[in-house]
């Protein structure tokens, strides 16, 4: 696990870097300085390329993950494998492409009324396409190459800082707002371009064939991963971001903009997990090439109980400040109060199953990952359509928190059934318990003023919350990673 902590923890602190940065512009800016309607179309921007994105793929990402071993090779260029999928996914997004052309005219007619800005700016979903794929495409390689940090540094931190500063031109009237959404459209973009001179310089990009090296065998393989991996990797992408075009077909691109800043806030829960199962996902796979179940196992268990403690505190922290963070939004996004509950709930669910999904992904069993994204597409689409005219958005984000724990419920059977693998105990009872403590323990203080009120309560909550955790020594990781940074620190004081 030596690993999977050092750029864990390189890349949480990425990560909520950004996350401070994408409040600030998200939570604090966003709101007050642009209509719903405005941030809304930027949440359906990013909706629409992604999954395009992920279709345009043509399941080479899945390929990457899962047969990326078999190639690697520093001194052979990795026998060619970056030319081939290259290939690939510039004929799925040149197929792509043109599907959005013959269907563009009737998506600008079908949007101008309810969505007049996204028929406008419509357009850019074509170049943010091509650079999400290029970006998705590379990020997955990098990993690979044991770098699970830069992709996190990119997508968490630089996007969120050229967002920024874009929005602060835009503030100071240096740009209007065409020139803003254009320079959002950009930042987004911008991160594919600099992973590919990064790995460029580093001298891992190379497109010279090497057709040999693919047996008919492997070629089978890899067509056949592809498939599936086109349909497996989309289950997602509709869970993520299927949701909020879904919420503007039904309410329009007003409510789409306050569903968004509530998901923002809920979703700030799986942040730590992102670059945990970066790394924990390429060791499986390299652990699946040598057949050691044992070792998966273990990254299993500890990937969920690490990630169950993290999401509780963060959950708790969360919905302790609720009153604060709408007072913060302000009362036109007080419907999103609920969306941040569900949206957080689902996520603690998700964190605390920790690496199940990679680790079906990458085993030979990964064709059944297919079958369960398959129903969580329908059940997603399925909740949101019966559920969104009756609850609006907090319907939306009851959907998704459902869809999250039918999803983990169906892999955890699978890994407990196929491989004996049960990676719950005692110890998320206790996790449980010490959120419970620590909440109540904060919750019923008096409300002081809005910055003292955040500050005071949030410090006693997570003083109180960390010192049971590692007192009842409830996960072995986090206590070695805390006590190694505080001899880390000891150490430096006593050489000044």
């Amino acid at each position: 696990m030596g690993i999977i902590i050092k750029q864990s923890i390189k890349g949480t602190f990425w990560s909520y870097v950004g996350v401070i940065i994408g409040f600030v512009t998200t939570g604090l800016l966003f709101p007050r300085y642009l209509t719903t309607e405005v941030i809304g179309l930027f949440s359906l921007l990013v909706s629409f390329s992604t999954i395009f994105a992920q279709f345009s793929s043509l399941g080479v990402n899945g390929i990457t993950s899962r047969l990326f071993p078999y190639f690697r090779n520093n001194e052979n260029n990795h026998n060619g494998y970056l030319f081939i999928t290259t290939i690939v996914i510039l004929i799925g997004f040149s197929l792509i492409m043109l599907f959005f052309a013959l269907f563009y005219p009737y998506f600008v007619a079908s949007n101008i009324e309810k969505s007049y800005l996204l028929s406008e700016y419509a357009y850019l979903i074509i170049p943010m396409t091509f650079f999400v794929l290029i970006f998705n495409y590379l990020d997955t390689y990098n990993k690979l190459l044991y770098d699970a940090v830069l992709g996190t540094f990119l997508q968490e931190f630089l996007q969120r800082v050229l967002i920024l500063i874009s929005l602060i031109l835009f503030i100071l009237k240096v740009i209007n707002l065409q020139t803003f959404i254009i320079l959002y459209s950009a930042s987004v973009c911008a991160k594919a371009v600099v992973i590919f001179i990064y790995l460029l310089i580093k001298g891992n990009i190379s497109f010279k064939p090497n057709l040999k090296f693919i047996s008919p065998e492997l070629r089978r393989e890899m067509i056949s991963v592809a498939l599936f991996s086109v349909l497996t990797g989309l289950g997602s992408s509709l869970v993520f971001q299927f949701d909020k075009i879904i919420v503007n077909d039904i309410l329009g691109l007003k409510l789409t903009g306050i569903y968004t800043i509530g998901f923002f806030f809920g979703s700030l829960v799986v942040i730590p997990s992102r670059t945990l199962l970066r790394i924990s996902g390429t060791l499986i796979a390299d652990e699946w090439k040598n057949e050691n179940v044992d070792k998966i196992e273990s990254i299993y268990k500890k990937t969920c109980i690490t990630q169950f403690i993290i999401a509780l505190y963060i959950f708790g922290g969360i919905w302790l400040n609720i009153s604060n963070i709408i007072e913060v939004l302000g009362n036109e996004y007080l419907a999103a109060k609920w969306v941040i509950f569900f949206i957080s709930l689902g996520y603690v669910v998700h964190m605390g199953t920790g690496a199940n999904d990679q680790i079906i992904t990458y085993s030979k069993h990964y064709r059944v990952s297919l079958w369960f994204n398959l129903i969580m597409i329908v059940t997603i689409i399925a909740l949101m359509y019966l559920i969104i005219p009756i609850w609006g958005i907090t319907g939306a984000a009851i959907a998704v928190c459902i869809t999250f724990i039918i999803n983990n419920l169906l892999r955890f059977l699978f890994l407990q059934i196929k491989y004996k693998m049960q990676p719950f105990n005692i110890n998320f009872i206790y996790a449980i318990l010490i959120l419970v403590l620590a909440f109540i323990g904060t919750n019923y203080l008096p409300q002081l003023p809005l910055i003292a009120d955040i500050l005071v309560r949030s410090t006693i909550y997570t003083v109180v919350f960390w010192i049971f955790i590692l007192a009842t020594k409830t996960s072995k990781d986090i206590n070695e990673t805390v006590f190694a940074v505080w001899d880390k620190v000891r150490t430096m004081m006593k050489k000044n």
